[in-house]
C-alpha cells in the first residue's frame, strides 16, 4: 500500500491501512532509557491524563498489532539507538528502541515484547527494564487485517509454547 503511514503533525502516526495511530517516539526517545512493564502503564496513564495529541485512549498494544508495524521489505529500516536496523516505516525517526512492550501477559509475572529487529516476541518479566521501550498505540484495527501480517516468529531459544 503506497502512503501507509501518515505523519499527524502532532506526535502521532497514521496507519492507513489498520486504522490504528500510533505515538510517532516511542517512551525510549522520550525519557531516554528502558522501561519495566510496569513503567509501561505508568507511562501510558500519563499519556491519558494529559490527552497527549487530543486523546485519552492510549494504550498498549497487542502483540499483532505490534506485528502489523514490522516490515518485510529488508531496505525500509530505522536505525536504534545502538545503529541496529529496526524494520519499521521511516515515518517513525531513528533512535527508539529496539522492542515494545504489548498488552499481552502470561500471569503476573510475564509481558509479551515484540522485536522491530527481527519480527520475533516473547515473554519477559515484567520488571525487566534489558532494552524494553515501549510504543503507544490507540483505535482499534480490523481482526482480519491483522491476520493478514502472518504469525509472528519465536525468538531464538524460547519455546514456542511462551508464544501464546
Amino acid at each position: 500500500m503506497e502512503n501507509r503511514f501518515t505523519d499527524n503533525g502532532n506526535g502521532t502516526v497514521q496507519d492507513n491501512l489498520t486504522k490504528l495511530v500510533w505515538k510517532k517516539e516511542d517512551s525510549f526517545q522520550e525519557f531516554k532509557r528502558f522501561i519495566t512493564y510496569r513503567q509501561a502503564n505508568k507511562y501510558i496513564e500519563k499519556l491519558n491524563e494529559e490527552s497527549f495529541a487530543g486523546w485519552d485512549d492510549w494504550r498498549l498494544p497487542s502483540r499483532e498489532e505490534a506485528h502489523s508495524l514490522y516490515i518485510q521489505d529488508k531496505s525500509q529500516k530505522v536505525l536504534d539507538k545502538y545503529e541496529m536496523e529496526l524494520f519499521i516505516d521511516q515515518v517513525f525517526p531513528a533512535g527508539c528502541g529496539w522492542d515494545t512492550w504489548t498488552s499481552n501477559k502470561r500471569g503476573k509475572i510475564t509481558a509479551y515484547t515484540y522485536a522491530f529487529s527481527s519480527g520475533t516476541g516473547g515473554h519477559k518479566d515484567v520488571d525487566d527494564n534489558l532494552n524494553s521501550s515501549l510504543r503507544p498505540v490507540r483505535g482499534t484495527a480490523d481482526e482480519a487485517v491483522l491476520k493478514s501480517f502472518g504469525k509472528i516468529k519465536p525468538r531464538k531459544g524460547m519455546f514456542v509454547s511462551d508464544q501464546r
